[in-house]
């Protein structure tokens, strides 16, 4: 212990005695923590100048006059709403300025508002056979590459705040149609109308009842006349028209399964294909089939509305119509995302964004196949089904009738008291048709004293600007970040003070000599002249770190909330840092040197510190647990951003077995390679060169 005492005072000894000495060693202590301040301040907010980005912004749009006589122009309004914008310098031009500024360079893109957009906006009609796009952008790839970003962001949000727009207008115009015709509706007195023709029917149908009971009393003559007509009915029979009708249920039954199982494919088919998108690595083989099934699915779909008649009375039909357009529609514009994701160079940060935007628009497409065309389907087949159970019934009922008839025409032949038998049986048939509808009528005054209706006329008949700024944005989202940074320079302080610490102990090795000098002690043995150098190492490495953090809180004003945690992992950082670094210099000389930088480099660009490591190409994300790196930074930023359970000490834990590392390299392996190094370094002093 002795030993190495004396080699680390003398070192420290020797730097001060000498000027130049001190002052490079004191400047070692500070370079480092320069580097990290630089970068850090340099991110600290590097999205808060975007407003000085130009993109020039061109409306061609010619205007609409409305049903009512106004004319309006959406374009010049739009423009002057996002001109106000501070956060993109929107530059209002004409449409050739515009390309020519792209084209120079002196916009960075131009966003170009369609002729018909206003057209478009009112008249959905035009809209829906209109082939020009609305909206056009324009981007100078060759600029600026983060520049194409932002820019591509600005014009995103441009045309989600349009398309808001138009569906905002869309809306309010329906509700105003649904408003006009409530207001035409008089619900009311269309149920009382109704109520007073089943009550007339009712009364005339007690007319008949009388009639019947009359002639009971006075057709004595029709005795012949009935066994005719007898005869002549018992030849009919319905029998085989009610067979047709049960095999028509089964084959609508069958054909419903049918239709049932190929809406459920379908939805098993974009369930598998959202399983696709959250485990595929999105590469263009994976996509091109994802598009081949999305292609078969519209083919699919194509064909099951290609089944259905073209003109039909019934609402189901044209409802279950409207739902395959709309599913096709849907499924199309999976398949433009999908086109954007093959798209070569696109940025991983884009290619999650459409991977979002694909989950949410497969998890909406199967919501919608669940709850509208499943529904459609099976609506269209059960009204089917009823219609043939409501024949069937009246078919069964009239047969019945039919055959129930000759017997009773039979049986009055010859006599007056059988015809009479036979009008009691008519009368009775009256008397239950007079009591169907009789309930029919009771039925009909409960719906009269039923509020729902109301309640429902109610709700729809209210303000359409309200509804129109309401379900054009349902849903607002709130944000609640946990671990909050102040800003994104903080956030990258700790990658930044690792990586200063590590140049900060590289720097000390180019500057240090890492033999000691054993000259003046007595026997020393390698494991004190090893100790002793180390110690001279560790104590300039702790400054630098200590110079490092302090500046990090104290001269940027970084926020942490655990100061004291916050330097200690700097302390632990640069002890391990300082294990490694040293002992592969002083074991192996140069190689250790060249190991030392290959190490920087590849954890420069794979230990997390900047992009999520699930981004970076799959060679980091195997190899960077393997580094001290990650640990280091992931201590730093439980001690500035909060604590999650014990995390902060098994980073430390887990960044000390770094440093078991190097003292087994400088105390254990040192011995076995050192001729190897002496020979490596003899070779390379005969070179001349290195």
């Amino acid at each position: 212990m002795k030993n190495v005492l004396s080699i680390f005072i003398n070192d420290l000894f020797s730097i001060a005695k000498h000027f130049f000495a001190l002052v490079i060693a004191l400047a070692i202590c500070v370079i480092p923590a320069l580097y990290a301040w630089f970068n850090i301040y340099s991110n600290w907010d590097p999205y808060g100048g975007t407003g000085n980005i130009a993109i020039a912004l061109v409306t061609r749009d010619i205007g609409y006059t409305l049903d009512s006589g106004e004319f309006i122009n959406e374009g010049n309004d739009i423009v002057a709403e996002m001109a106000k914008s501070t956060s993109i310098r929107w530059v209002v031009t004409n449409y050739s300025e515009a390309m020519d500024g792209v084209h120079s360079g002196k916009y960075y893109g131009a966003l170009v508002l369609g002729e018909n957009l206003s057209r478009n906006m009112h008249n959905m009609t035009e809209a829906l056979y209109d082939k020009e796009p609305a909206i056009t952008f324009y981007q100078n790839a060759k600029t600026n590459a983060v520049a194409n970003k932002i820019t591509e962001t600005a014009a995103s949000t441009a045309e989600h705040n349009i398309q808001l727009r138009y569906l905002s207008i869309l809306i309010e115009k329906v509700f105003a149609k649904i408003n006009e015709v409530l207001d035409e509706l008089d619900t009311e007195s269309s149920i009382q109308k109704l109520i007073g023709v089943m009550n007339r029917l009712e009364t005339a149908l007690d007319d008949y009842c009388e009639v019947i009971e009359k002639l009971q009393a006075k057709n004595i003559d029709l005795g012949g006349r009935l066994h005719n007509a007898g005869d002549n009915i018992s030849n009919v029979s319905l029998a085989g028209s009610v067979g047709n009708i049960q095999a028509a249920k089964e084959s609508i039954e069958y054909t419903k399964t049918q239709a049932l199982e190929s809406v459920w494919n379908l939805q098993l088919r974009l369930a598998q294909m959202q399983e696709s998108l959250v485990s595929s690595d999105l590469s263009e083989g994976s996509i091109n089939e994802l598009i081949r099934q999305n292609n078969e699915m519209i083919a699919d779909l194509e064909l099951m509305k290609a089944s259905l008649p073209q003109e039909s009375v019934a609402p189901t039909t044209g409802s279950l119509r409207s739902s395959i357009e709309r599913l096709i529609t849907q499924l199309n514009k999976i398949n433009s995302y999908y086109e954007e994701l093959k798209q070569s160079g696109l940025p991983a940060e884009d290619r999650e964004i459409l991977r979002n935007a694909l989950l949410n628009a497969i998890g909406a497409a199967r919501d919608f196949v669940h709850n509208n065309l499943e529904k459609s389907v099976e609506r269209l087949f059960d009204n089917l089904t009823e219609d043939l159970v409501l024949l069937q019934n009246v078919l069964i009922s009239l047969d019945q009738t039919i055959s129930g008839i000759p017997p009773v025409m039979y049986a009055a032949d010859g006599t007056l008291y059988s015809l009479n038998g036979t009008l009691k049986e008519v009368g009775k048939l009256l008397k239950n048709l007079k009591e169907t509808v009789t309930e029919l009528n009771e039925r009909l005054h409960d719906v009269q004293n039923n509020d729902t209706l109301d309640s429902l006329i109610e709700m729809l008949h209210g303000d359409p600007e309200e509804f129109a700024a309401f379900l054009s944005s349902p849903v607002e989202v709130e944000t609640e970040t946990i671990y909050p940074v102040n800003s994104y320079g903080a956030a990258m302080t700790p990658f930044y003070s690792t990586l200063a610490i590590w140049v900060g102990c590289v720097v000390l090795c180019a500057v240090i000599k890492v033999e000691a000098d054993g000259r003046r002690l007595r026997r020393p043995t390698e494991g004190q002249l090893y100790w002793g150098r180390f110690m001279t190492y560790a104590f300039f490495s702790q400054i630098q770190a200590f110079v490092i953090v302090w500046g990090d809180l104290h001269i940027l004003g970084v926020e942490c909330l655990h100061p004291l945690l916050f330097y200690f992992s700097g302390a632990v950082t640069s002890f391990t840092f300082v294990c490694l670094i040293y002992s592969l210099v002083l074991t192996i000389g140069d190689i250790g040197k060249a190991i030392v930088v290959v190490i920087m480099i590849v954890q420069i660009a794979g230990s997390s510190g900047s992009y999520p490591i699930e981004i970076l190409p799959e060679i980091f994300s195997r190899l960077y647990l393997f580094f001290p790196y990650p640990y280091a930074i992931n201590a730093m930023r439980e001690a500035i951003c909060g604590l999650y359970a014990f995390d902060y000490w098994l980073y430390l834990g887990e960044l000390l077995v770094f440093a078991g590392i190097g003292l087994f390299v400088g105390l254990v392996l040192r011995r076995p390679l050192h001729g190897i190094n002496e020979f490596i370094e003899e070779e390379m002093h005969e070179s001349g060169v290195l």
